[in-house]
């Protein structure tokens, strides 16, 4: 069941059939919460938790070792973020520490979410996460990444606040980005799936390389709007890796 659930959270289109009719969360039973996390980093495997007292939950990258950088990841319309920072969370392991906070608007009676145009209260809860997790003042130079619905918070973020989210990754957005406010990012990736519409994503790449941004357009390999294809921890960490490798500093 494990296995379904997070294909369900990650890969399959919502109301496909091989999903549970009552949808879980991944490591849990229908109705059950996950654990509660402490506020500072704990030793032991790479997994994510949901940090105590937030709400709505932030998924937090736990174990370790963890790699230097600062990164966030918000999910689509209706979506969940637990399962897609587990997707991926040995590659976000070996690049940084990882939160997934979740949207601000449920959608009906079940964890899923929706994210408001509340972008100033968003960044106090990803700056805030950071502060509990350890992490030392001031809280910035942020990789932030957003699929769907969370690309368009992703690059309001970026826009809003520059010093503070340098890098931008746009996956899967509902309209190509327009460069102006964004020219002073570090790097940026646009990215979509392979069985999904790409020329938004790569409108979006050119538009950021043509104002002096350096990035590049990658494909979520045989990825539907809203998967991360069969290999996330692979995807994710080129993805990464291309960055780190082509920041200007």
């Amino acid at each position: 069941m494990r296995w379904l659930t997070l294909l369900c959270l990650v890969a399959l289109p919502l109301g496909n059939p091989r999903c549970p009719r009552e949808r879980v969360l991944a490591g849990g039973g229908a109705g059950r919460a996950a654990p509660a996390a402490s506020a500072r980093n704990e030793p032991g495997p790479i997994r994510v938790e949901p940090l105590e007292g937030s709400t709505p939950p932030v998924f937090v990258l736990r174990g370790g070792p963890l790699g230097p950088e600062k990164l966030v990841f918000l999910h689509g319309k209706c979506g969940h973020g637990l399962g897609y920072a587990q997707s991926f969370q040995r590659s976000a392991a070996k690049h940084g520490t990882l939160i997934a906070p979740q949207a601000d608007i449920p959608c009906g009676d079940g964890p899923w979410a929706r994210w408001s145009k509340d972008v100033a209260a968003l960044d106090r809860r990803i700056r805030d996460t950071f502060r509990a997790l350890g992490h030392a003042e001031p809280i910035r130079d942020i990789i932030v990444m957003g699929y769907s619905q969370g690309a368009t918070r992703a690059e309001a973020l970026a826009r809003e606040y520059p010093d503070v989210y340098t890098r931008l990754v746009l996956m899967g957005g509902p309209y190509a980005a327009k460069a102006r406010g964004l020219e002073s990012l570090r790097a940026a990736v646009a990215m979509a799936g392979e069985r999904d519409r790409r020329d938004l994503m790569q409108a979006s790449a050119r538009a950021l390389a043509a104002a002096g941004v350096p990035a590049t357009f990658l494909l979520i390999p045989e990825a539907t709007h809203g998967s991360m294809g069969p290999h996330p921890e692979q995807t994710m960490d080129e993805m990464l890796t291309w960055l780190s490798e082509h920041e200007r500093h």
